[in-house]
């Protein structure tokens, strides 16, 4: 009996040590993001400059960390979020007028593509590891809507906690805040006719100076 415990204590110290020993970690994840919003100056009924939400939706990535000492690791970050824009302000085929048709939905898609590196820093070791975590890189923005697609400089700084399953399995929740350094000169503008609005009838859709979201993410962390 004493030997039982003995065995079983070393397996279980030896599968702690393991845990914590610095090992480069590949983690797929699957998360929620929300938040962000573009500009629209619509000059044909209602004539207001008017904030357009993108939908909070899900996303999926992926995260490489390689590790720097005992404590730090090296991190990149991909991460992929298909949304669309909430159409309730009446500004994308509604009546009266507007140039998509009704039911179009698609015409609001928006794909965000994000590539990241940066560190990550375990704040306390252990079968449950905390850490912060913080990234620099670039994201693209890609519109169906006639808002040009543009690639611009992003960032993001957070915080998880990692469950250990074994030697080579762990479990990661995390929470990001992330922020895009849009251009807001960048526009486009289309004008179409109808008989309902005051000439020139037309909308601008245009970027806002930062684009900010909340990420939150769940993976599987695989450590070799």
């Amino acid at each position: 009996m004493r030997f039982r415990l003995v065995l079983v204590s070393t397996l279980t110290l030896a599968s702690t040590l393991a845990a914590q020993t610095p090992r480069v970690e590949l983690v797929p994840s699957i998360g929620y993001g929300w938040g962000g919003q573009i500009r629209v100056e619509e000059r044909a009924f209602q004539f207001k400059d008017l904030d357009v939400d993108v939908s909070s939706g899900g996303s999926y990535g992926l995260v490489l960390d390689v590790p720097l000492g005992a404590s730090l690791a090296g991190e990149l970050l991909v991460l992929r979020q298909d949304t669309q824009l909430k159409d309730n302000q009446a500004l994308f085929g509604e009546v009266p007028g507007g140039f998509i048709e009704p039911d179009s939905k698609h015409i609001l898609d928006v794909e965000l593509t994000t590539a990241q590196a940066g560190l990550l820093w375990v704040a306390k070791h252990g079968p449950t590891r905390w850490h912060l975590v913080a990234g620099l890189g670039v994201t693209h923005f890609n519109f169906l809507l006639p808002i040009p697609s543009d690639t611009v400089m992003s960032y993001s700084v957070g915080g998880g906690l990692q469950w250990e399953l074994s030697e080579h399995l762990g479990f990661r929740l995390e929470g990001r805040y992330f922020a895009a350094n849009t251009d807001e000169s960048l526009r486009s503008t289309y004008t179409f006719a109808n008989p309902d609005c005051r000439a020139p009838c037309s909308y601008t859709f245009a970027y806002k100076d930062w684009f900010t979201q909340t990420w939150f993410t769940a993976g599987l962390a695989i450590r070799f």
